[in-house]
């Protein structure tokens, strides 16, 4: 009878195998949409690396990827959507490095970055850039922490989202500098405040403010890496611009499914991911924004997302920090 009954146990486990095997196979079919939802406006890195990034899926893969934007919420709209769409392989969710923050500063963030996601593969990171507008009187960091303790100076800094403003923090925490924080949804608007003079200072992505730095608009200060930037060979570190430590703050791209996708669809596009991320066009294009192509296994990238949540966690209480919700 144990034998038996060891035996149905066997040919089920098989058949639950051959079953997700199948449904892989089956996976994505030709003409089914598949929609990538980006947690911010368009026109910031995240944007960007989805449209390369769909683009080359619907080639190889003959189905439309619809990159759909929808910011807001510190990247709740979106992120929301993802965990509670099919668990069938047709929502993808781009998601950055602040995800996992968002848990630790916002303590009523209703997404649990770790039990509702199924991590895909990591797409690329980079450092940050922390500008001015280029008819400010200020030309470098020292200066900018002089003129925000200014007499009557209400200084103000924009952000696209929590990562931004996370870096933000931890520079001011480590150095002079201040700045009340104002949020926005996402790289443009973000960006359109700081030159319409709204806001003294930015940090945001290298890819998002790029443009402007080459078009004169924005005066970069500092990346915040403690190496130089490929892309601003220029611009000093945070360690020759003055900032003391050798914390470093940046952002990395990475795709997720909801919980519960089946593993065979998780690995099946992992594979098409980094075989995208591999082409020598994708790799160029990607790196012309700044942004180094970092690939990876989905254990890989559940390991990051552990690893940095603890990181932040551990951050936060060593610096003080405090964030309102």
């Amino acid at each position: 009878m144990k034998r038996i009954f060891l035996s149905a146990v066997a040919v089920a486990a098989s058949m639950l195998a051959m079953g997700g095997n199948a449904v892989a196979q089956d996976y994505p079919k030709k003409g089914k949409a598949i929609n990538l939802i980006v947690p911010f406006a368009p026109g910031g890195a995240s944007d960007i690396l989805a449209r390369i990034v769909g683009q080359k899926l619907t080639e190889q893969w003959e189905t439309p990827v619809i990159v759909q934007n929808k910011p807001g919420g510190d990247m709740v709209i979106a992120l929301q959507s993802v965990a509670r769409s099919e668990k069938d392989g047709y929502m993808i969710g781009l998601t950055t490095s602040s995800f996992a923050l968002n848990k630790v500063v916002k303590k009523d963030f209703p997404v649990d970055p770790i039990a509702d996601f199924a991590f895909i593969g990591t797409i690329g990171q980079s450092p940050y850039l922390l500008a001015v507008s280029s008819d400010s009187k200020i030309t470098n960091f020292k200066e900018l922490e002089a003129a925000s303790h200014a007499k009557n100076s209400k200084f103000s800094y924009a952000s696209c989202c929590f990562g931004t403003y996370f870096a933000a923090e931890m520079i001011k925490n480590a150095t002079k500098l201040d700045g009340v924080h104002v949020p926005y949804k996402g790289s443009s608007p973000a960006l359109n405040a700081i030159l319409a003079k709204e806001v003294e200072y930015i940090i945001d992505t290298t890819t998002a403010t790029k443009p402007f730095v080459t078009s004169g608009k924005l005066r970069p200060l500092m990346v915040t890496g403690r190496k130089r930037s490929a892309s601003f060979p220029n611009v000093p570190n945070m360690s020759e611009a003055g900032v003391p430590g050798d914390f470093e703050v940046g952002v990395w791209y990475g795709f997720v499914f909801p919980a519960g996708t089946p593993a065979d669809i998780v690995k099946k596009t992992n594979a098409a991911l980094n075989k995208i991320l591999a082409m020598p066009e994708v790799k160029a294009k990607i790196e012309s924004f700044d942004i180094e192509v970092m690939t990876s296994t989905p254990e890989q990238m559940t390991a990051r997302v552990h690893s940095d949540l603890q990181s932040y966690i551990t951050t936060v209480k060593a610096a003080k920090l405090e964030f309102g919700n």
